[in-house]
């Protein structure tokens, strides 16, 4: 199994624009290892003009180290990098902490793009699924 393979299996079973894991590594602020992507959407990875560290939501998971659902994340609290929903246009998401040792080291996005939408129970626990597949792949459980 792999970082790509499962990332590409969650895309397909929300149906979600975009689907990413990014881990945090010393001098990056968590660039992407892995993503999927829906036909005519943008890819994110690579780009690292700007840092989501700062962004209300990764500090949502940070402190909570919980998942974040977001039907229509706009003029919401916690608030995504500006800068991200300009560039890729995100309306609606599921975010998943990666967590070690009490410590945030990566995370689990899952984007929709088309307008807002509600996020299924079924979809929430494939991301569950998806979050322990990853700690299993990268020895993390």
């Amino acid at each position: 199994m792999s970082l790509q393979t499962i990332i590409e299996e969650l895309l397909a079973a929300t149906g979600a624009s975009r689907a990413t894991i990014r881990l945090d590594r010393p001098g990056e602020d968590f660039p992407v290892a892995a993503e999927a992507l829906a036909p005519g959407i943008r890819s994110i990875a690579g780009d690292l003009s700007f840092g989501i560290r700062s962004s209300g939501t990764v500090g949502h998971l940070e402190r909570e180290q919980q998942i974040l659902v977001q039907p229509d994340i706009m003029g919401v609290k916690p608030a995504p990098s500006p800068e991200l929903l300009e560039r890729y246009g995100t309306r609606s998401q599921m975010l998943a902490p990666l967590v070690r040792d009490g410590r945030l080291f990566g995370i689990v996005s899952v984007h929709y793009n088309v307008g807002p939408r509600e996020w299924t129970a079924d979809e929430v626990a494939v991301l569950e699924r998806a979050v322990e597949r990853i700690h299993a792949e990268l020895g993390a459980a």
